[in-house]
């Protein structure tokens, strides 16, 4: 078998050229863009599979040095997303924050309950439940890539490919379901919304400063640094294994709070923009190293939960989800946002929303705060209780 090698700075230029072609390929397709399913994972799939089969076949095997930069970009993003964490956005969304930060929780327990259930009925490792239930579905690809590894080091063989797998898939039926969810909920309690959308929908173009930017790069490294000394601290208590990127999130969610409290302005658009960058190349470098060819060995029962998960998920926002949120057109559309929330991602979110309200009439609740609020509560519960649970999972079903 041929062995091909690339060195830190190839990898990362391939993991660039990956992000890049994988824009082309979505701008040219329809159905990638109608679900919302990012460039990227449309590109890093073709090359994984690709490499897959050349690797079973004994033809060629590529390896890639990507393991300390690929950290690096994926502790900064997390860290951008711990910067958008302010207090004053959960004052500004009032008591809906509460209903949204219940069910936005709420489903994220059921979703994990409901995969370890499965998996283990089925003959699977408890961790891929989790792997399989809020990790991929609601923290979709980017976080699926970066806790999945930790599940695999614990005797969850596969994971990564089966989570991976299982938030692409994710984004598909998010974009499929909220709509239809949602206008049940809306004709069956004949409700509306305002006969024209409002101003928020536009998006302002942020003009490009190099002295700003400089100085929101480097809050976003600066707080990464911050939170490194807090998952070293986090790392010493015993029985809990605390990742590396939930420190610096941390650090970022500390440094953001501060700064409001003197009055000191964060560029959300700049550190959004930085946090992006890095998360795609991120990506890039985590779909091109994966084998999605394992994923073969576990197809039926990753069938089978996949399509448990995408029922429960749509029943929990039609009949919790609308409830806690206000049982009100408001809650309609958080309900359609929620499946996207809860099976994809911030666009299939935005998207799902949007196609609603064009039909409907616009809600400004729905689209002005529960977008960045039930993202936030997400970002940061979500991975900390998927990092967290994973061992004491273990040590609850005998698993050493």
């Amino acid at each position: 078998m041929l062995e091909v090698s690339f060195d830190v700075m190839q990898s990362a230029a391939l993991a660039a050229l990956v992000a890049m072609v994988g824009r082309g390929i979505v701008k040219r397709v329809k159905f990638f863009q109608t679900y919302c399913i990012p460039g990227v994972i449309v590109a890093g799939l073709i090359v994984s599979f690709i490499l897959g089969i050349l690797r079973s076949a004994g033809l060629l095997s590529v390896h890639f040095e990507v393991t300390v930069l690929k950290e690096w970009f994926m502790d900064i993003f997390f860290t951008g997303v711990g910067l958008t964490a302010s207090w004053a956005l959960i004052k500004k969304g009032g008591k809906v924050c509460i209903g949204i930060t219940i069910t936005t929780i709420g489903l994220i327990l059921g979703q994990d309950i409901l995969g370890v259930v499965l998996a283990v009925l089925l003959g699977m490792h408890p961790l891929h439940g989790l792997g399989l239930g809020s990790l991929s579905l609601m923290g979709g690809v980017g976080t699926s890539s970066a806790i999945a590894p930790s599940y695999e080091a614990l005797g969850a063989e596969n994971a990564v490919v089966l989570a991976v797998m299982c938030a692409t898939f994710g984004m598909v039926f998010a974009s499929l379901c909220g709509g239809p969810v949602a206008r049940t909920l809306i004709k069956r309690h004949h409700l509306h919304g305002e006969a024209r959308m409002a101003e928020s929908e536009s998006e302002a173009v942020v003009p490009l400063n190099g002295k700003s930017l400089l100085s929101s790069v480097c809050l976003i490294i600066v707080s990464a640094g911050l939170g490194s000394y807090i998952a070293i601290l986090a790392g010493r208590v015993p029985y809990i294994e605390f990742p590396y990127f939930i420190g610096c999130m941390i650090g970022g969610v500390i440094v953001r709070n501060i700064l409001d409290v003197i009055h000191v302005e964060v560029r959300t658009e700049e550190l959004d923009a930085f946090g992006d960058l890095c998360l795609e190349i991120f990506l890039g470098m985590t779909m091109m190293t994966i084998d999605v060819t394992k994923l073969a060995g576990a197809f039926g029962p990753f069938v089978i939960i996949f399509a448990a998960q995408v029922i429960f998920t749509c029943l929990w926002a039609y009949f919790i989800t609308f409830r806690t949120c206000g049982r009100n057109y408001d809650a309609a559309v958080i309900a359609a946002g929620h499946i996207g929330m809860g099976l994809g991602n911030g666009p299939n979110t935005m998207a799902n929303e949007k196609a609603v309200m064009a039909e409907h009439g616009f809600s400004n609740v729905g689209w002005v705060v529960y977008p960045p609020f039930g993202l936030l509560v997400l970002d940061i519960f979500n991975p900390i209780f998927c990092s967290v649970a994973a061992v004491p999972l273990c040590r609850l079903f005998g698993i050493a």
